[in-house]
């Protein structure tokens, strides 16, 4: 019996006795935790992804992945024959009942870019097979699953949604570093349905996989939740980013304003930084003003504030010249340390992270030299003509810097010593602009004068000081 064409009692029994076979369609970051998830309750899993390096890895048993949950799971999925791999994308809709799908979509100059989404669909809809279920996890405007997806499905297979297959929106709600635990129990599973009996089967489904599931209106509506969210969080970066920018002006300490701020049980400002990063949350309020198309969501309030976290990286680097210049140090013969590259701490993803726009205003001042140290990614992503150097070496990375940007909140650098940073550097004039406020400034070694060095500590929401 076909999970789609099953009454409600017969998708249940199917569930219960793991008769179900999913295919997932991008093993990224999060498209390997689905299928983690999905073997850690005893499903079967075929895995297609289109980058056939990363499914030699899994072969191999080189499962690159910051969850070490995530990492075990699929090793031993793929060892005992819970997980599949398919080469062959085609095969993988044609063999599998629930195809789930998790491949990335980015903002261009133009709007979306759907290629990856799109060529998913395609090849998902070559292979589907009356009585399957086709469901979208990758954050997408509002809309995209009701008319582009279905629209692709029905033209390339000639079946119709809702009558021959079932087509949901589910988003994930997930932090990459503990992905697992987000996706398994932490967070209520979304969904929301193009046809009225795919989100009641995926609902039956999902308990069995899932902590909780919440069944919304449609899939429209699962697909607004997800950008809601987004742009809620984006919005209040950019409202403390924004208070930063003042108390730095006024002469107070945005995070002694935060701190007291909080014994409100209706106050959370988020801390300030350099930026916003990550796979989606940079673009999300683009996403939803492409999707209502009038002017006024261009000039509203979320689209301000996405513009505010998109000058941060400029801001911050604007101190930092600032600093230097108040030191007689030229920014253009400047060596620059920036210490982090992944979006976020102690994680290897670096997918739209402030130091890429952090890397991009040092290059427009003129500034040649540059080194980044992370602990945990391993290439640069950003433009080959400028002169970056990578490194996971944080002495070699500081040894020489004039400045310092400490941009992501690694747990490598919560506490490390401004006068170690100073002093590794080997210069006696230095500038530290710590953007996360997570180095520490030691009392006892605060006077770095009798050392013959002056050091210049600042932060994008507190008045600079001079050690």
């Amino acid at each position: 019996m076909k999970i789609y064409f099953a009454d409600l009692q017969e998708a249940a029994r199917l569930a219960r006795e793991r008769r179900v076979v999913f295919s997932v369609y991008g093993l990224g970051y999060v498209g390997a935790a689905v299928a983690a998830v999905l073997i850690s309750r005893g499903f079967r899993v075929i895995g297609y992804d289109e980058n056939r390096e990363r499914l030699k890895e899994i072969e191999r048993g080189s499962i690159r992945h910051i969850d070490s949950m995530v990492r075990d799971l699929i090793a031993k999925g793929y060892r005992e024959g819970l997980l599949e791999l398919s080469y062959d994308g085609v095969e993988a809709s044609r063999r599998s009942d629930v195809k789930m799908i998790n491949v990335p979509l980015s903002w261009g100059s133009r709007g979306p870019v759907f290629a990856a989404v799109d060529k998913a669909v395609e090849t998902i809809a070559m292979g589907l097979s009356a009585g399957d279920i086709v469901v979208l996890e990758t954050t997408v405007p509002p809309g995209t699953t009701a008319t582009r997806v279905r629209r692709i499905l029905e033209d390339l297979s000639g079946m119709v949604c809702g009558k021959d297959f079932g087509l949901s929106y589910s988003p994930q709600r997930v932090g990459i570093e503990k992905v697992f635990e987000d996706l398994s129990s932490r967070y209520p599973k979304i969904i929301g349905g193009v046809d009225q009996k795919s989100p009641k089967i995926l609902e039956i489904l999902f308990k069995e996989i899932y902590g909780g599931v919440i069944v919304m209106t449609s899939s429209t509506a699962a697909e607004f939740e997800k950008i809601a969210e987004g742009v809620y969080r984006d919005a209040n970066i950019a409202i403390a980013n924004e208070l930063a920018r003042a108390a730095r002006k006024l002469g107070v300490d945005i995070w002694e304003v935060i701190r007291v701020s909080k014994t409100n049980p209706y106050i959370n400002i988020h801390n300030p930084g350099s930026g916003v990063g990550g796979v989606s949350l940079p673009y999300q309020p683009y996403l939803l003003a492409w999707s209502v198309g009038e002017d006024w969501i261009w000039n509203s309030a979320m689209i301000r504030a996405r513009r505010v976290n998109e000058d941060q990286p400029g801001y911050v680097v604007r101190i930092l010249v600032e600093e230097l210049e108040s030191l007689g140090i030229d920014v253009r013969e400047a060596r620059i340390a920036i210490l982090g590259l992944a979006y976020k701490g102690d994680v290897d993803d670096d997918r739209n992270s402030p130091a890429y726009g952090v890397v991009e205003h040092l290059a427009r001042r003129g500034v040649r030299d540059i080194v980044i140290h992370d602990p945990y990614v391993k290439s640069w992503s950003g433009r080959q003509d400028l002169a970056v150097r990578l490194t996971n070496n944080l002495e070699e990375a500081l040894r020489g810097a004039d400045g310092v940007i400490v941009v992501t909140d690694h747990s490598a650098y919560k506490g490390l010593g401004v006068d170690i940073i100073a002093r590794l550097s080997g210069k006696d004039r230095i500038v530290i602009v710590d953007s996360k406020k997570i180095l520490s400034i030691d009392p006892r070694s605060r006077d770095l004068q009798g050392s013959g060095i002056r050091c210049v500590y600042a932060t994008p929401g507190s008045p600079s000081i001079l050690l």
